[in-house]
């Protein structure tokens, strides 16, 4: 003790206290971090954990586009009322799994055909289509007329669609899927209409599931008749394949 007591001089002390001072006075500084001074280089691998991320405080701008895969989202969390409508179109739906009723497939055509009393044909495009082997299809559509002034009154516009028709111009019963026609009984102006085309009277309007895919071909036959003189034509034809699976 006494040996102690003989080395603690004057300078001793100081030098000693002096250490102390600066040891104290860095520890200080190095506990004091400065503003936006750490970064990502900074940070340690999964130093960032689910509890240190104030609730809220991700927002949408800060989430990667195409981050959120599938995996990520929880079975059931996403609710019709988060789909925007029209969001989920047909590609989007499996039709193997689903029974459905829409229009599979259109044929129409934008000639214009002059209409006598002898059947014509009208041009569709896109006139063969496939039925799938568990679909049961029903045919509507329209051909829109003009009769003229010439074309005395009453007169009447027909069309006719028939499916598979070997000769469609014959108008045998069993192909034709759809029928329409149109009577003006007064009148002598010039006038534009539609006819509609629907299964009432047709013998053989739906073709059920042919059990395997089969193709068709679709056909539109059109005439028309005047009391006196002529003038009536076609303009747009056009047939919608109904699918009922």
């Amino acid at each position: 003790m006494r040996g102690i007591r003989d080395r603690l001089t004057y300078a001793n002390v100081v030098s000693t206290l002096a250490l102390f001072l600066v040891l104290a006075g860095g520890a200080a500084y190095a506990a004091r971090v400065a503003k936006k001074s750490v970064g990502s280089p900074q940070l340690k691998a999964n130093a960032v954990t689910t509890a240190k991320i104030k609730a809220n405080a991700i927002t949408t701008r800060k989430i990667k586009r195409n981050a959120v895969s599938n995996a990520k989202i929880k079975d059931g969390a996403v609710e019709s009322e988060k789909i925007a409508n029209g969001g989920v179109t047909g590609q989007d739906i499996d039709l193997a799994s689903t029974p459905f009723g829409r229009v599979v497939h259109r044929a129409k055509g934008t000639a214009i055909q002059a209409l006598g009393e002898e059947p014509a044909l009208y041009p569709l495009g896109s006139a063969t289509y496939a039925q799938a082997a568990t679909e049961s299809d029903s045919f509507v559509g329209a051909l829109d007329v003009t009769f003229s002034a010439a074309c005395a009154t009453p007169r009447k516009a027909v069309a006719v669609a028939l499916l598979d028709a070997e000769d469609p111009l014959s108008l045998s019963p069993e192909e034709i899927v759809a029928y329409g026609e149109l009577l003006e009984p007064t009148g002598s102006a010039t006038s534009k209409t539609r006819v509609e085309l629907g299964p009432a009277g047709v013998k053989a309007p739906t073709r059920f599931e042919p059990g395997s895919q089969e193709s068709h071909r679709i056909s539109m036959v059109a005439f028309g008749v005047c009391a006196s003189g002529s003038g009536i034509s076609a303009s747009f034809g056009g047939l919608n394949v109904v699918g009922v699976e």
